[in-house]
């Protein structure tokens, strides 16, 4: 695989920011990062499931080991094992140009050093909170994306995007976590899918649940930088269905798992009993708009944007009506295309191939999914307990924290309605 096809590389060519050939880009992301944690806090009651998405998204986003200090010799349970170039460090830790402070006030001379915090429904960025409640899953993945794509930003220099709109603490939509979470069709196993499977793992909180996966594709290589939930060992599923890949990982979670290898098309309807809840990881706006046709009650739906330069995620919370999909779900305007030097050099391959194939590339990384499905989450959190209306939400993930934009989509389904 060329290095301008991988999709992390691939986002910061686009973005333009200085970074003129794949080479530097490489270069750039070829460092060590580190992760300390709050004393006594890498507890599977508290911090352990940000250490677990952190970490997982940092060794994707970075090519150099992650080095964790969080009083722990080995991972807890997770969804899946981390790489080996995670390492959990009992002693002292050597000096990584980027280090990464959860719970724990910063110290030393790292070139990089970026602090967060979550503690109840709270997540700080900057300073740290002051109070005795322990993290939820939900906030710990969030702020683990927060903290993923800071450590991304900074290493290459992504500019703040509305730096004077940044608070220090935010918090997400829902009060209380539900005692248990329900059984959900996924539909669509890409990066938001996985992303939204970890986190169902941590807060089903080792109960067994039904999940309906569906998904039409197979895993290629390139798809390990972005997705959470593949091994480092391709050999376990470079060329295999997304759907039986991952199927056998909720299994082992002790899960029921109802595969669906297929493409959804204009009539499909869903045949799996008791599943009235769908999630939408679809990555394009057609596929959503057919899903919610097909017969659900209520679904819930991200996606995360292109633009390094602007990192936005959306999330809806929606009920089943066709009109409001097709008035949210609308195809996006065409992209502007990309006018760095080397996508230039590009359009001297032959028939402009290589320019084509670089402008196709659906740049991401791995820690924008980790916001978006943390704000779906608790869209459904709210939803189970009973706040049945629909919204919309767009969030900016750098700079942090900027205010998330949520609105209420009843006046307008109650317009569409009316037609």
């Amino acid at each position: 695989m060329e290095l301008q096809h991988d999709r992390i590389i691939n986002g910061l060519l686009k973005a333009d920011i200085g970074l003129v050939t794949p080479e530097m880009v490489r270069a750039r992301l070829a460092q060590d990062v580190a992760i300390y944690v709050g004393q006594n806090r890498a507890d599977a009651r508290d911090l352990w499931p940000c250490v677990w998405f952190l970490a997982a998204v940092l060794e994707r986003q970075f090519t150099g080991r992650v080095l964790i200090s969080a009083g722990l010799t080995e991972a807890l349970c997770a969804p899946v094992p981390l790489g080996s170039r995670c390492e959990f460090r009992s002693g002292k830790m050597p000096e990584c140009e980027i280090t990464i402070f959860v719970g724990v006030k910063p110290f030393g001379n790292a070139d990089i050093m970026i602090l967060g915090d979550t503690r109840g429904n709270e997540l700080s960025y900057g300073r740290l909170l002051n109070s005795s409640e322990s993290a939820n899953p939900i906030n710990c993945c969030a702020l683990a994306g927060y903290l993923g794509f800071a450590a991304l930003a900074r290493a290459v220099g992504i500019p703040a995007f509305r730096k004077e709109w940044c608070e220090e603490t935010i918090r997400l939509p829902f009060t209380v976590l539900a005692d248990s979470v329900p059984d959900f069709s996924v539909l669509g196993a890409g990066q938001v899918g996985q992303a939204f499977l970890a986190l169902y793992y941590f807060l089903a909180a080792g109960k067994s649940v039904s999940v309906h996966l569906l998904d039409k594709d197979y895993f290629e290589i390139c798809n390990r930088r972005t997705q959470i939930l593949l091994a480092e060992t391709t050999e376990k599923w470079n060329r295999k269905s997304k759907v039986e890949y991952l199927a056998e990982v909720c299994r082992g979670w002790g899960w029921n798992v109802l595969p669906e290898q297929t493409e959804i098309k204009w009539g499909w309807k869903h045949e799996v009993p008791n599943h009235p809840f769908a999630f939408l990881g679809f990555d394009n706006m057609d596929a959503r708009r057919i899903a919610v046709e097909g017969g659900f009650q209520w679904l819930f739906e991200c996606g995360v944007g292109t633009d390094f330069c602007q990192p936005r995620v959306t999330w809806h919370s929606i009920p089943s009506d066709r009109m409001l999909a097709t008035h949210i779900f609308r195809d996006p305007a065409r992209r502007k295309r990309p006018t760095s030097s080397f996508a230039k050099s590009l359009a001297d391959s032959p028939a402009e191939c290589g320019r084509v194939v670089f402008e196709s590339i659906q740049a991401s990384a791995p820690s924008l999914g980790l916001v978006a499905v943390a704000e779906t989450w608790a869209e459904i959190m709210g939803f189970l307990a009973g706040d049945m209306d629909p919204y919309a939400g767009t969030a900016f993930v750098w700079s942090p924290f900027l205010p998330a934009l949520r609105e209420p989509l009843n006046n307008l389904l109650s317009t569409l309605s009316a037609l």
